[in-house]
């Protein structure tokens, strides 16, 4: 007698994740219709973070039209993918409900190393955003003191078509984000 394979469970949609009760302190994503419980963040993250936020957001109150900048959202990308990116950055003009859950994808995504989520934030994550859309992704390493930066060189490209690393002692720019340069190191100090 041969035995069947158990099968495996459905993938979770995101209209399920979406119904999971909120508890305080709790970090979950879906990625590719698993449920990801994420670890709490170390300090060097949450620094790092917030650091990022506050140049960003200084940067986009300076002038108007600069757009939103967003901490921890959940942000749907299809029918079995909704993330938590750290940190994104919304074009201006865009259509944001600040009342909804979950918000679409920002023009800019920024992921802060974490022992339990960079896997997947250089892997999974990263094709994720690029097939969805982000203009560009920020991987922000603590550890190595720099930001590997995806771009894509024109809005339509179908890919990020140029990946360049910033280290501490280079300035970090963006052709989304006008006017916007910061010291890498201010990122980390």
């Amino acid at each position: 007698m041969t035995s069947m394979p158990a099968a495996s469970p459905a993938p979770m949609t995101a209209e399920e994740f979406l119904a999971i009760p909120a508890r305080e302190g709790e970090r979950l994503e879906l990625i590719e219709g698993e449920l990801i419980v994420m670890e709490g963040a170390l300090l060097q993250h949450q620094l790092a973070l917030g650091n990022l936020y506050g140049l960003l957001w200084t940067w986009s109150r300076t002038e108007p039209d600069r757009g939103l900048v967003a901490l921890e959202v959940d942000t749907q990308l299809d029918r079995h993918n909704v993330l938590l990116p750290d940190l994104q950055w919304y074009a201006p003009g865009r259509e944001l409900d600040a009342t909804r859950r979950p918000q679409p994808l920002g023009d800019l995504v920024a992921e802060v190393r974490s022992p339990s989520t960079w896997a997947r934030d250089v892997g999974i994550k990263r094709d994720l955003y690029e097939r969805h859309g982000a203009g560009e992704l920020w991987l922000v390493d603590p550890a190595a003191r720099s930001v590997l930066v995806f771009a894509r060189t024109t809005p339509d490209a179908p890919r990020f078509d140029t990946v360049t690393e910033r280290t501490a002692d280079e300035s970090l720019t963006s052709a989304l984000l006008p006017g916007f340069a910061v010291d890498v190191a201010a990122i980390f100090g």
